[in-house]
Protein backbone atom coordinates (compact mmCIF):
# COMPACT_ATOMS: atom_id res chain seq x y z
CA UNK A 1 0.00 0.00 0.00
CA UNK A 2 1.15 3.74 -0.83
CA UNK A 3 2.56 5.14 2.47
CA UNK A 4 0.49 8.51 2.25
CA UNK A 5 -2.20 5.72 2.51
CA UNK A 6 -0.68 3.87 5.35
CA UNK A 7 -0.54 7.40 7.42
CA UNK A 8 -4.23 7.99 6.65
CA UNK A 9 -5.22 4.86 8.09
CA UNK A 10 -3.13 4.80 10.49
CA UNK A 11 -4.53 8.68 11.63
CA UNK A 12 -7.99 7.13 11.81
CA UNK A 13 -6.75 4.56 13.77
CA UNK A 14 -5.28 6.82 16.27
CA UNK A 15 -7.76 9.21 16.24
CA UNK A 16 -10.80 7.36 15.46
CA UNK A 17 -13.03 7.54 12.60
CA UNK A 18 -13.77 11.47 13.34
CA UNK A 19 -10.30 12.25 13.30
CA UNK A 20 -10.44 15.95 11.69
CA UNK A 21 -8.03 15.06 8.71
CA UNK A 22 -6.87 17.72 6.39
CA UNK A 23 -8.52 16.61 3.06
CA UNK A 24 -6.16 18.22 0.57
CA UNK A 25 -3.98 15.20 2.30
CA UNK A 26 -6.68 12.88 1.94
CA UNK A 27 -7.16 13.87 -1.21
CA UNK A 28 -3.22 13.26 -2.30
CA UNK A 29 -3.19 10.24 -0.50
CA UNK A 30 -5.80 8.72 -2.36
CA UNK A 31 -4.79 9.84 -5.86
CA UNK A 32 -1.39 8.64 -4.80
CA UNK A 33 -2.78 5.00 -4.30
CA UNK A 34 -5.29 5.22 -7.45
CA UNK A 35 -2.24 5.74 -9.28
CA UNK A 36 -0.01 2.84 -7.60
CA UNK A 37 -2.47 0.54 -8.12
CA UNK A 38 -2.88 1.12 -12.03
CA UNK A 39 1.28 1.17 -12.15
CA UNK A 40 1.50 -2.27 -10.48
CA UNK A 41 -1.47 -4.22 -11.84
CA UNK A 42 -1.24 -2.68 -16.10
CA UNK A 43 1.42 -4.96 -16.24
CA UNK A 44 -0.92 -7.97 -15.73
CA UNK A 45 -3.35 -6.88 -18.42
CA UNK A 46 -3.39 -8.37 -22.21
CA UNK A 47 -5.26 -7.17 -25.22
CA UNK A 48 -6.58 -9.61 -27.60
CA UNK A 49 -7.31 -9.23 -31.15
CA UNK A 50 -8.14 -11.47 -33.94
CA UNK A 51 -8.00 -10.83 -37.58
CA UNK A 52 -9.56 -12.18 -40.62
CA UNK A 53 -8.26 -12.49 -44.01
CA UNK A 54 -8.50 -8.88 -45.11
CA UNK A 55 -6.82 -8.12 -40.99
CA UNK A 56 -10.25 -6.23 -40.17
CA UNK A 57 -10.51 -6.69 -36.35
CA UNK A 58 -13.37 -8.83 -35.75
CA UNK A 59 -12.73 -9.20 -32.12
CA UNK A 60 -11.40 -7.45 -29.64
CA UNK A 61 -10.97 -7.85 -25.57
CA UNK A 62 -9.07 -7.83 -22.81
CA UNK A 63 -7.25 -10.90 -20.60
CA UNK A 64 -4.90 -10.82 -17.81
CA UNK A 65 -2.40 -13.15 -16.42
CA UNK A 66 -3.27 -14.28 -12.72
CA UNK A 67 0.11 -16.84 -11.93
CA UNK A 68 3.97 -16.49 -11.92
CA UNK A 69 5.83 -18.58 -14.41
CA UNK A 70 3.09 -19.68 -16.26
CA UNK A 71 1.65 -19.64 -19.69
CA UNK A 72 -1.81 -18.99 -19.30
CA UNK A 73 -3.96 -15.90 -19.27
CA UNK A 74 -8.09 -15.02 -18.38
CA UNK A 75 -10.56 -13.20 -19.93
CA UNK A 76 -14.40 -14.01 -21.30
CA UNK A 77 -15.76 -16.96 -23.08
CA UNK A 78 -18.00 -14.77 -24.76
CA UNK A 79 -14.42 -12.25 -25.95
CA UNK A 80 -13.88 -15.15 -28.71
CA UNK A 81 -16.76 -17.34 -29.80
CA UNK A 82 -16.45 -21.09 -30.27
CA UNK A 83 -15.47 -21.42 -33.89
CA UNK A 84 -13.35 -18.10 -34.29
CA UNK A 85 -10.75 -18.87 -31.82
CA UNK A 86 -7.76 -19.33 -34.70
CA UNK A 87 -5.55 -16.05 -35.19
CA UNK A 88 -5.77 -15.08 -32.15
CA UNK A 89 -3.28 -12.59 -30.78
CA UNK A 90 -2.21 -10.99 -27.56
CA UNK A 91 -0.75 -7.87 -27.18
CA UNK A 92 1.45 -7.28 -23.72
CA UNK A 93 1.53 -4.28 -22.23
CA UNK A 94 4.53 -3.56 -23.87
CA UNK A 95 2.42 -3.47 -27.65
CA UNK A 96 4.25 -6.37 -28.66
CA UNK A 97 2.12 -9.41 -30.24
CA UNK A 98 2.05 -12.42 -28.53
CA UNK A 99 1.08 -15.88 -29.94
CA UNK A 100 -1.75 -17.67 -28.03
CA UNK A 101 -4.30 -20.30 -28.15
CA UNK A 102 -7.87 -20.22 -26.73
CA UNK A 103 -7.44 -23.82 -24.78
CA UNK A 104 -10.88 -24.09 -22.64
CA UNK A 105 -14.22 -21.88 -21.67
CA UNK A 106 -17.10 -22.19 -19.34
CA UNK A 107 -19.93 -20.02 -20.99
CA UNK A 108 -22.13 -20.66 -17.84
CA UNK A 109 -19.39 -18.58 -15.96
CA UNK A 110 -18.39 -16.71 -18.78
CA UNK A 111 -14.76 -17.93 -18.47
CA UNK A 112 -12.08 -18.62 -20.84
CA UNK A 113 -8.34 -19.57 -20.69
CA UNK A 114 -5.76 -18.74 -22.79
CA UNK A 115 -2.13 -20.40 -23.25
CA UNK A 116 0.11 -17.82 -24.31
CA UNK A 117 3.98 -17.85 -25.38
CA UNK A 118 4.71 -15.06 -22.78
CA UNK A 119 5.04 -16.61 -19.20
CA UNK A 120 3.67 -14.55 -16.66
CA UNK A 121 7.16 -12.69 -14.58
CA UNK A 122 4.89 -11.17 -12.14
CA UNK A 123 3.78 -12.09 -8.29
CA UNK A 124 0.44 -14.67 -8.24
CA UNK A 125 -2.41 -12.26 -7.76
CA UNK A 126 -3.78 -12.64 -4.38
CA UNK A 127 -8.01 -12.50 -4.79
CA UNK A 128 -10.65 -12.60 -2.40
CA UNK A 129 -14.65 -12.40 -2.72
CA UNK A 130 -16.10 -8.63 -3.09
CA UNK A 131 -18.04 -7.12 -0.57
CA UNK A 132 -21.09 -4.85 -1.18
CA UNK A 133 -19.82 -0.93 -0.99
CA UNK A 134 -15.53 -2.02 -1.97
CA UNK A 135 -14.13 0.31 -4.04
CA UNK A 136 -12.90 -1.57 -7.03
CA UNK A 137 -10.62 -0.50 -9.83
CA UNK A 138 -11.68 -1.90 -13.49
CA UNK A 139 -8.67 -2.30 -15.94
CA UNK A 140 -9.26 -3.00 -19.81
CA UNK A 141 -9.20 -2.00 -23.35
CA UNK A 142 -11.82 -0.31 -24.92
CA UNK A 143 -13.05 -1.66 -28.63
CA UNK A 144 -10.14 -1.45 -31.50
CA UNK A 145 -8.02 1.33 -29.15
CA UNK A 146 -4.67 -0.31 -28.07
CA UNK A 147 -5.06 1.91 -25.10
CA UNK A 148 -5.58 0.92 -21.82
CA UNK A 149 -8.07 2.70 -19.55
CA UNK A 150 -8.61 2.70 -16.45
CA UNK A 151 -11.54 3.65 -14.14
CA UNK A 152 -13.10 3.62 -10.54
CA UNK A 153 -15.83 2.49 -8.67
CA UNK A 154 -17.55 0.46 -5.86
CA UNK A 155 -19.27 -2.59 -5.60
CA UNK A 156 -23.04 -1.78 -5.99
CA UNK A 157 -25.05 -5.02 -5.26
CA UNK A 158 -24.02 -8.77 -4.92
CA UNK A 159 -25.83 -11.71 -7.27
CA UNK A 160 -24.71 -15.36 -7.35
CA UNK A 161 -21.86 -16.09 -8.71
CA UNK A 162 -20.52 -12.46 -9.29
CA UNK A 163 -21.37 -8.72 -8.60
CA UNK A 164 -22.00 -5.56 -10.41
CA UNK A 165 -20.24 -2.27 -9.97
CA UNK A 166 -20.68 1.42 -11.13
CA UNK A 167 -17.30 1.71 -12.05
CA UNK A 168 -17.03 2.90 -15.78
CA UNK A 169 -16.72 -0.14 -18.53
CA UNK A 170 -17.05 -0.26 -22.50
CA UNK A 171 -17.00 -2.13 -25.55
CA UNK A 172 -13.60 -4.23 -25.14
CA UNK A 173 -13.50 -4.74 -21.43
CA UNK A 174 -15.13 -7.65 -20.98
CA UNK A 175 -12.15 -9.76 -19.61
CA UNK A 176 -10.54 -7.27 -17.70
CA UNK A 177 -9.24 -7.70 -13.75
CA UNK A 178 -11.55 -6.07 -11.13
CA UNK A 179 -9.11 -5.22 -8.13
CA UNK A 180 -9.75 -4.05 -4.50
CA UNK A 181 -8.24 -1.10 -2.91
CA UNK A 182 -5.14 -3.22 -1.53
CA UNK A 183 -4.92 -4.77 -5.53
CA UNK A 184 -6.80 -8.39 -4.64
CA UNK A 185 -8.36 -9.86 -7.68
CA UNK A 186 -12.18 -9.35 -6.67
CA UNK A 187 -13.25 -10.18 -10.23
CA UNK A 188 -13.56 -9.80 -14.02
CA UNK A 189 -15.78 -7.91 -16.27
CA UNK A 190 -18.46 -9.77 -17.84
CA UNK A 191 -20.72 -7.19 -19.46
CA UNK A 192 -22.96 -4.13 -19.10
CA UNK A 193 -26.04 -4.80 -16.29
CA UNK A 194 -28.90 -4.01 -18.46
CA UNK A 195 -27.13 -3.23 -21.71
CA UNK A 196 -28.46 -1.04 -24.58
CA UNK A 197 -26.91 -1.03 -27.39
CA UNK A 198 -25.33 2.61 -28.72
CA UNK A 199 -25.68 4.11 -24.81
CA UNK A 200 -22.93 4.04 -22.17
CA UNK A 201 -22.91 1.35 -19.54
CA UNK A 202 -24.11 2.48 -16.49
CA UNK A 203 -23.66 -0.69 -14.25
CA UNK A 204 -21.08 -3.48 -14.96
CA UNK A 205 -21.42 -7.27 -13.92
CA UNK A 206 -18.35 -9.22 -12.90
CA UNK A 207 -17.64 -13.09 -12.35
CA UNK A 208 -16.58 -13.49 -8.73
CA UNK A 209 -12.25 -14.31 -8.50
CA UNK A 210 -13.06 -17.12 -6.76
CA UNK A 211 -14.98 -19.17 -9.80
CA UNK A 212 -11.97 -17.62 -12.24
CA UNK A 213 -9.20 -18.70 -10.07
CA UNK A 214 -10.92 -22.06 -9.53
CA UNK A 215 -11.51 -23.62 -13.20
CA UNK A 216 -8.20 -22.08 -13.71
CA UNK A 217 -6.92 -24.86 -11.45
CA UNK A 218 -9.48 -27.26 -12.95
CA UNK A 219 -8.49 -26.28 -16.28
CA UNK A 220 -4.45 -26.56 -15.28
CA UNK A 221 -5.14 -30.32 -13.75
CA UNK A 222 -6.45 -31.84 -16.87
CA UNK A 223 -4.35 -29.85 -19.40
CA UNK A 224 -0.93 -29.62 -17.40
CA UNK A 225 0.31 -28.74 -20.54
CA UNK A 226 -1.50 -25.51 -19.81
CA UNK A 227 1.42 -23.72 -17.64
CA UNK A 228 3.95 -24.15 -20.49
CA UNK A 229 4.74 -23.69 -23.98
CA UNK A 230 4.27 -25.08 -26.86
Amino acid sequence: MDPYFKQYEMARLRFGLDADLDPQELAIATQTNDKNVCAKMSPYLINLKLMDASHVQSVAGTGFMMMNGQHCAITSAHVVPAGQREGLTAFLPNGAPCPCKFIASDDTVDVGVIKVEEACRLPTIHYRTASLGDQVYILGFSGSSSDLNFTKGMVSSLHQGGFTTNAYADNGFSGGPVFSLHMELLGMVRGGAGYVKGRTNQQVRCVNADAIEGFLRAVIAVKPDAVSWP
